[in-house]
């Protein structure tokens, strides 16, 4: 499990996909490898420290996403996180790669979330307690696109029902209308927010976060792609405030 920053008060770590982050999951894949339970013994076996039961995940990534995962040391960093998330003071900015273009290249989506049926999720028309992202499309030139998207409300599994709605679903995200493939290809690339005063800066390559990390056929580590996920391409967009 790969570290990618450490504080004395937190970690964060590159969840791998396929890690389940609910106690009772009903979207996991069947590749699932391990859960959340085992987390942080394996963080604290990364770390060459005894697990703490102190410690704690203090949000949430979909079973089949990758990316930033903050961990908190003890209750009094779990709690100012909490606050920090709530006063939506954590800027994070995810990446996923569709097979279709879409409606829009870039734009707003905003409205209520539902529970269907089978755990699956759909926008309405009102706006009484929305889910907010803003994204924007890059195109690969090999038959894939790059949405980067910037989600200003943490909603169950609001990115993908977002991109659904645009008509450009994920791929491997066949809850949503995506083709089938290996893994869901959303990742959770950057955090940004200060702690303490401190500003945290912190990104995660996506080629960092594959199973099998030999294997070509994975499009998170085809050079056509990853190329295209940088911190520096990050910086170059422009995000409107909500």
């Amino acid at each position: 499990m790969r570290i990618l920053f450490e504080h004395a008060d937190f970690v964060i770590i590159a969840k791998p996909a396929h890690v389940t982050m609910h106690a009772s999951s009903t979207t996991a894949s069947q590749s699932t490898t391990i859960s959340r339970q085992a987390i942080i013994p394996l963080l604290a076996q990364a770390l060459n420290q005894p697990a703490v039961h102190q410690w704690h995940i203090v949000h949430r990534l979909d079973d089949d996403t990758s990316g930033c995962l903050i961990i908190a040391k003890h209750p009094a960093a779990a709690e100012q996180f909490r606050v920090l998330f709530s006063q939506q003071q954590i800027q994070k900015y995810y990446v996923a790669l569709t097979d279709k273009k879409g409606k829009r290249k870039q734009g707003w989506v905003k409205g209520d979330m539902v529970n269907k049926r089978r755990g699956q999720w759909a926008l309405t028309q009102t706006s009484v307690n929305p889910a907010v992202s803003y994204f924007q499309r890059v195109g690969l030139g090999n038959g894939y696109y790059l949405f980067w998207i910037k989600p200003f409300t943490g909603k169950t599994h609001q990115i993908r029902v977002a991109l659904k709605s645009n008509s450009s679903p994920i791929v491997g995200d066949t809850h949503y209308a995506g083709v089938a493939a290996d893994r869901v290809y959303l990742h959770a690339y950057a955090l940004e927010f200060e702690y303490s005063g401190t500003p945290i800066y912190i990104t995660c390559p996506v080629d960092d976060n594959i199973d099998n990390a030999d294997n070509n056929t994975q499009l998170f580590n085809q050079v056509t792609v990853h190329s295209h996920i940088t911190p520096a391409h990050l910086q170059e967009l422009t995000w409107p405030s909500q």
